[in-house]
């Protein structure tokens, strides 16, 4: 999000490419490891359940900050001389 920022983005555009770079393919990683450990590491079932418990304030959060920020985007531009 600070990186679009400093690119000088839109806000539309920062807050799209934040929010699906920081939640994109969450839930194939759940099933592939649910798959893939359940049989050998008990703790995997367990931690495919708290994953989600997380994941959904986190990215509440980073929306409820998405819309505080969004008077600073784009930046305005600096007088050239």
């Amino acid at each position: 999000y600070s990186a679009s920022w400093v690119s000088n983005w839109n806000y539309e555009t920062s807050i799209v490419t934040t929010l699906i770079g920081s939640s994109s393919h969450f839930e194939v990683a759940i099933a592939v490891a649910t798959t893939a450990f359940s049989t050998t590491y008990p703790g995997a079932a367990l931690a495919t359940v708290i994953g989600p418990l997380m994941e959904v304030p986190l990215m509440l959060s980073l929306t409820k900050f998405g819309l505080w920020s969004k008077r600073y985007f784009p930046r305005k531009e600096r007088m050239r001389t």
